[in-house]
């Protein structure tokens, strides 16, 4: 999928990042998020997301304001910020990678499978009007039948994409822009020079007695930013990466800044981050930044499912989650010291000179309740730095890898199975059938529908606005869907 504007774009967005990276440190790491998803995406409402998750995106400032006090004006034609919003607009005004998927789907003559996003599935079904290609999530790939039928895929993310497509048995068609298309071939080279090593071996040489002569002598040109994604995207575990593929925007759910919108209704005011799930009136699935005016939603009811949710993850994988909930004690005991050494003002004031995020009030239920780990990676920082005084960075970091890496478990897990109770409360909704999970906690129909009626009511939406001040000053029981 040629475009040349697009090619121009991401070239100087790597030499703008590169730039502010040499000078000043920054790796701007929420951007190489922002732009893969803007690459994935095949809908305008994606794309003007993007764009107002940008505009509140602070890690370039607050990245100036630490190294010296700069302002963004500094860079002047250098900024990357700039860059990455004219790459946003000319993919939403454009969506070359829409145009060319669903004409490509439409003109298809065999039978075809074609893969999308979750939020992309009303999408597709209702543009791709071929009665021989099927429309399916990720997801599903690994429990229907491919035989004889070509695969469709619009991205290409590194090395757990490319072990997949060369294994499969099936033809094979991607939709992609040329820098991922060269990171296919990057991959694809790789996995040639592996080959290579066997063939050129003098074991074979020896019982041939032919010499393989290398026919490979080209190179791509990788965008950096990219790479830096999909090098990420590598180190992902399973589940994580079969979420990141289900749900790209998931991307942005460790963001440091989160786009909160405030939705007026008939019945109240809600506080909903953009990329929360909510209920059309017909029982669909749909995301909060595409919400219009006059529409009528139900709100997935997190507070209420939360603790559910995490009982079916230990009852599943007692091993695992036996690991994450003695991580979660752990920090809990430290926090709960520190506070009874210093009292709550003073070990805010402590902690926040280490880099706490949060106000006092949230401060205050750390340590408690049913929230598992610490809101931000930053605070669980700055609360093992109070506590282990005597200790480097380096020796701080390596004593939280471990209780990180359990929070991105139990994210990772009540993600996944959130996606399934929300499709099962779809199912609800439209069919007023009881989905295997809900049948696990023990609802049945009467008591599912009375659970739905108390804390799903109809809303009709009547106002719609960016929130502008900062989420810690919501309540947590305000602000709908915050930790999952």
């Amino acid at each position: 999928m040629p475009s040349l504007e697009i090619e121009n774009s991401i070239k100087n967005l790597d030499n703008k990042i590169s730039i502010v990276n040499t000078e000043f440190g920054i790796e701007l790491k929420s951007y190489g998020n922002i732009l893969r998803i803007a690459i994935n995406a095949i809908q305008p409402d994606t794309i003007e997301n993007l764009i107002e998750r940008l505009k509140i995106n602070k890690e370039l400032e607050h990245g100036l304001e630490n190294y010296g006090g700069y302002t963004i004006e500094y860079l002047a034609d250098n900024n990357p910020k700039d860059e990455l919003f004219r790459l946003l607009e000319y993919l939403k005004k454009t969506l070359p990678k829409q145009e060319t998927l669903i004409k490509f789907l439409n003109q298809s003559d065999k039978k075809t499978i074609a893969f999308f996003d979750n939020n992309d599935i009303d999408f597709a079904i209702k543009n791709v009007r071929n009665r021989k290609v099927e429309i399916h999530p990720f997801s599903a790939l690994k429990r229907i039948a491919i035989e004889n039928k070509t695969l469709v895929f619009h991205s290409f993310n590194g090395q757990k994409d490319f072990d997949l497509l060369y294994n499969l048995n099936s033809d094979v068609v991607l939709v992609v822009y040329k820098q991922e298309k060269n990171l296919y071939y990057k991959y694809l080279d790789n996995r040639k020079k592996l080959i290579e090593e066997e063939i050129k071996s003098k074991d074979r040489l020896s019982i041939c007695g032919i010499e393989y002569q290398e026919s490979r002598n080209y190179s791509v040109d990788i965008s950096s930013t990219i790479n830096g994604i999909v090098s990420r995207l590598d180190d992902f575990g399973n589940r994580a990466y079969e979420g990141y593929k289900n749900e790209c925007d998931v991307l942005l759910n460790d963001s440091e800044e989160k786009l909160i919108y405030k939705v007026g209704t008939n019945i109240s005011h809600l506080y909903l981050e953009s990329n929360d799930t909510i209920f059309t009136e017909r029982g669909e699935l749909n995301k909060t930044y595409k919400i219009k005016i006059g529409d009528k939603i139900r709100v997935y009811p997190k507070e209420q499912l939360a603790e559910n949710l995490y009982q079916v993850a230990v009852e599943t994988e007692p091993d695992i989650f036996g690991k994450v909930e003695e991580h979660s004690v752990y920090w809990k005991q430290l926090i709960n010291e520190l506070r009874n050494k210093f009292g709550d003002e003073i070990l805010y004031k402590k902690l926040k000179e280490k880099g706490l995020r949060i106000l006092p009030n949230t401060l205050a239920t750390y340590g408690k309740g049913f929230r598992k780990f610490p809101m931000y990676k930053n605070d669980l920082r700055a609360i093992f730095k109070q506590y282990f005084s005597d200790k480097t960075d380096i020796e701080i970091d390596t004593l939280i890898k471990p209780i990180l890496k359990s929070k991105t478990t139990y994210n990772s897990t009540m993600i996944v199975l959130g996606r399934g109770l929300k499709q099962e409360l779809r199912l609800f909704l439209r069919e007023n059938k009881i989905g295997e999970i809900l049948q696990k906690r023990n609802f049945n129909e009467s008591t599912l529908r009375a659970f739905v009626e108390e804390f799903m009511p109809l809303h009709t939406v009547l106002s719609k606005e960016v929130f502008n001040d900062s989420i810690e000053t919501l309540d947590e029981k305000t602000l709908q869907l915050f930790e999952l």
